[in-house]
């Protein structure tokens, strides 16, 4: 349940509350003051009645004793009527006024002296029309409760609805903050809760970007401390290894070299945060780049015989390749247990690069792109570029790995042919220059 029904449910059980116990209130005064008035005109009766027989006065009537609401019977001290007005039943004798349930009829009955006897005079007014509209006061206020109660309601979700707009604004301005480059977000609202929310969320995101900037220039510093001295190494290795082409050493140290010198560019990339830098997009052969890559490692199996064109960076999807490769060779440790395939599924072109190593446990699969997470040797940055480049070019990336079996990785990108029927799919224009 969201906050908002939270609160809006909150504000209408505290108006029906508020409703309930105001209506009770209400109800038991207006019984309490009818009650009380009904008891003082039937004790003012009686007190007439008393009056008029201990004094009788000329011309004097009993002027409500014929009326069906009244009646009034004198009892001898036997206990017979010896006259009554309005009911045959004898009354009961009671202390106090006292309702009285007979024929259907609420009768509020009491008793009095007879004077010069000792009967006694009981009077009784019929209550029905009374107790009638205690009824229908009841319903009133049910009505009207159940009216403010759905205004109550309306009121409420719409209040709710319009103190927390502000919240979700800076939500969604939340979820649109880029990991890579958090930016603070905006608050034009009071300095109430929402307002210290929004500056400590806006703290903690000046922190990451600060903290970020600062592993940045350490990995940058580190990057470059090895890409000079590991450029000069694989410089003169590949002098050696020209001169002594069936030395294995010399082969086995180039080839360590040149894969340090590309975990160290990966690294480059990484610090100077080019992953997050615009493409710069060309219309490109898959082939040609596979095939570059094929001619830096020897013996890699090559399956891609027919063009294959898609719209990207030259030089982005070359990464991806050459660190899919790398991490298919550094699975296998052998190239011809490498194979890369090239082919067109409808409007998709599909790369797979696929070892025969020991493959993946789920739990290691589930983690191989996250940044920093290895299960080999490695510092874990070379997938994680992989990832990213991909889907800057709008593209997917998966792994298929079977423990004993091997892993195959696949890229899928939007196909030349497919890209020209919708030009405008990602809303960039291509330039339609193929790359030498």
């Amino acid at each position: 349940m969201t906050l908002r029904a939270r609160l809006g449910l909150a504000a209408v059980a505290l108006a029906v509350a508020i409703i309930i116990g105001f209506g009770a209130v209400a109800y038991s005064f207006f019984t309490r003051q009818q009650e009380e008035q009904l008891r003082i005109i039937l004790a003012q009766d009686l007190e007439r009645v008393t009056t008029l027989l201990d004094r009788p006065t000329l011309g004097s009537t009993f002027p409500q004793s014929g009326t069906s609401s009244v009646v009034l019977q004198l009892v001898t001290p036997g206990g017979q009527v010896a006259l009554q007005w309005g009911d045959e039943e004898l009354l009961p004798a009671v202390d106090q006024p006292t309702t009285v349930l007979r024929a259907g009829r609420s009768l509020l009955v009491t008793t009095g002296g007879w004077p010069e006897t000792n009967g006694t005079i009981r009077l009784a007014h019929d209550i029905s029309a009374a107790l009638a509209v205690r009824r229908d006061l009841v319903r009133s206020l049910v009505g009207a409760a159940i009216a403010v109660t759905l205004v109550a309601a309306a009121a409420a979700l719409t209040g709710a609805r319009r103190m927390l707009s502000p919240l979700a604004r800076v939500a969604q301005q939340a979820r649109l903050v880029d990991p890579a480059s958090p930016e603070g977000v905006e608050y034009g609202g009071p300095r109430d809760e929402i307002g210290d929310l929004v500056a400590a969320l806006n703290t903690a995101l000046e922190a990451i970007r600060q903290r970020q900037e600062a592993e940045r220039g350490f990995l940058l510093e580190v990057a470059h401390e090895l890409a000079a001295p590991l450029t000069l190494v694989n410089y003169h290795l590949g002098a050696v290894r020209r001169d002594h082409p069936e030395d294995a050493r010399v082969r086995a140290a180039a080839d360590g070299t040149r894969e340090l010198l590309r975990t160290s560019q990966d690294l480059l990339v990484l610090a100077r945060g080019e992953l997050e830098r615009p493409l710069e997009l060309r219309v490109v052969d898959l082939r040609e780049i596979v095939q570059r890559v094929a001619d830096e490692y020897p013996g890699i199996n090559v399956d891609a015989a027919e063009r294959l064109e898609v719209v990207g960076d030259p030089e982005r999807l070359m990464q991806v390749v050459r660190n899919l490769v790398r991490n298919a060779l550094s699975a296998v440790g052998r190239p011809d247990g490498v194979k890369v395939t090239l082919l067109n599924d409808g409007d998709q072109a599909v790369l797979q690069v696929c070892d025969e190593g020991p493959g993946m446990s789920d739990e290691i699969a589930a983690r191989i792109f996250d940044r920093g997470f290895s299960s080999g040797g490695g510092v874990g940055v070379g997938l994680t570029v992989c990832r990213r480049l991909v889907e800057q070019h709008h593209g997917e990336i998966r792994l298929r790995s079977t423990v004993g079996q091997g892993s195959c990785f696949e890229v899928r990108l939007l196909s030349l042919a497919a890209r020209l029927k919708a030009p405008s799919a990602d809303g960039v224009e291509v330039e339609p220059v193929r790359p030498s």
